[in-house]
């Protein structure tokens, strides 16, 4: 008898929670009519369980219609138990993954809005340092231009000292030709008391050209020497007057631009804002983490899906894998079970009747058990097997 009861309140409980998340479920599907879904599912539950015991019961003595209609009746409603509590864990998983993906949202709108905090502050600090830049000489820059007006003087010398030293050498290379036309011109002298004038005279007027055209050259090069000189001096005294004057120039204190005082409060308040913001994305992040975690088992059982059929199975098919797998042992289990403590009960009240039956009576009793088991599965009617019995 323990164990009746036990297999009849493992099947009531299963049962009604079986009910309950069928009732929720379509409920769900057929919102506008809640009400009506919840009273429609509650009486289609018990009569489920109700014509599934009475078919077990009386499967031999029923009408074949009403076998067969209450037979087609129970598995549709059957159907009708797993769609709504397939709808009511797919609920389940649509609301978990709508908490995630508004935590995701959340996080993502509040790293857009640190980023666009960061960008104001690069602005910001853009703007301080180009007002700076118009600020008076600081002494580094005072210092730069010296130096630039210095390297400048070194190349006007530079350029004086090339440009002089190429006259230089045209100069020399006159003078070498003068020295080599008046080696000649000596040779053509004539020592002695009677010495002739005549070659001597000739060789200096054929010279005679050249020679100018040597003296002019030469005066040329000294005149573009010295006008280099002048030219580079004069370039290199304005250019010391430069220096002078930079030297001379007092480093102004920078006054402090209001601008800038009030673009630092402001990256001030923008750094406060970030900070704030990355507190709320922390909380944020922290709730998205807890609903991944919560999604692991299901992720663990994909991968392992995976793993097994080699087939690309994502988290949301993997759910509805789990929830069919569960709906096709569900609802048929309370059935079962049902049915299982109604045979176990019947059984306890056969043995417990059989306990007053005398031998003989017994044995006339299960002969005719086997043989009216043995028509109704021919075919034959239980009333005609007893009318037959009765003659």
């Amino acid at each position: 008898m323990f164990l009746v009861l036990i297999i009849f309140a493992s099947a009531i409980c299963i049962s009604l929670t079986a009910a309950y998340f069928s009732i929720v479920g379509l409920a769900t599907m057929f919102p506008g009519s809640r009400e009506a879904i919840i009273i429609m599912g509650a009486v289609l539950e018990i009569g489920k369980l109700v014509a599934a015991v009475w078919l077990h019961k009386e499967w031999h003595s029923a009408f074949k219609f009403i076998r067969n209609y209450l037979l087609i009746a129970v598995f549709v409603l059957s159907i009708i138990t797993s769609m709504g509590i397939f709808g009511f864990l797919s609920r389940s998983h649509v609301e978990h993954s709508a908490s995630m993906e508004k935590e995701q949202a959340l996080v993502a709108q509040i790293e857009a809005k640190i980023s666009r905090e960061n960008d104001f502050i690069i602005k910001k600090q853009e703007s301080i340092k180009k007002i700076e830049s118009t600020q008076s000489y600081s002494d580094t820059n005072k210092q730069e231009t010296i130096s630039r007006l210095q390297n400048r003087i070194n190349s006007i010398k530079q350029e004086q000292e090339l440009s002089i030293k190429q006259e230089q050498d045209l100069i020399n290379k006159y003078e070498l030709r003068l020295k080599d036309l008046d080696k000649e011109l000596e040779g053509a002298k004539s020592t002695g008391l009677f010495s002739d004038d005549k070659k001597y005279k000739s060789i200096l007027l054929k010279q005679k050209q050249e020679r100018e055209s040597i003296s002019a050259n030469i005066s040329d090069s000294e005149a573009r020497s010295n006008l280099v000189r002048s030219g580079s001096l004069s370039s290199i005294n304005e250019t010391r007057k430069q220096i002078d004057s930079t030297n001379a120039l007092k480093i102004e204190t920078i006054k402090e631009d209001p601008k800038i005082e009030l673009y630092s409060s402001e990256i001030d308040k923008a750094y406060d804002r970030v900070a704030e913001l990355e507190n709320q994305s922390f909380e944020y992040g922290q709730g998205l983490r807890a609903l991944e975690t919560e999604m692991g088992p299901i992720t663990y059982i994909v991968e392992a899906l995976r793993d097994w059929t080699g087939i690309e199975v994502d988290t949301g098919k993997g759910i509805r894998i789990v929830i069919i797998t569960l709906i096709f042992v569900f609802d048929p289990l309370a059935i079962l079970l049902l049915i299982a403590a109604t045979m176990s009960y019947a059984e306890l009240e056969r043995k417990r009747a059989e306990g007053d039956i005398p031998p003989d009576v017994r044995e006339i009793r299960n002969k005719l058990l086997e043989e009216i088991e043995e028509y109704l599965q021919e075919g034959g009617i239980a009333e005609h097997f007893i009318e037959r019995a009765k003659k």
